[in-house]
């Protein structure tokens, strides 16, 4: 991850090298769940692979939650109600 400044805005914006991080996540501690919303967001990104079936399987109520935030995002819509922080 990167940090830098937006040029339009002048405001302070994270990069990140999500096929680096997708490659890298087998080797990180976390949990299966935490690691699949790591490749759903690597998809989403940059058309990494990921196997959907095997990431619903994986997640929990908050990983669900941040995976159909970020379609969501993503597609250009809202949160999807009950996956507001906090649910």
């Amino acid at each position: 991850m990167e940090v830098g400044w937006e040029p339009f805005r002048g405001r302070q914006v994270a990069v990140v090298d999500f096929a680096a991080a997708a490659d890298a996540v087998q080797g990180m501690p976390c949990s299966a769940g935490e690691r699949q919303v790591l490749l759903i967001a690597a998809s989403i990104a940059e058309g990494i692979p990921v196997d959907l079936r095997e990431a619903a399987l994986c997640l929990d109520a908050a990983g669900a939650a941040r995976a159909a935030r970020a379609v969501c995002h993503a597609a250009g819509c809202g949160a999807p109600a009950g996956t507001e922080p906090g649910w």
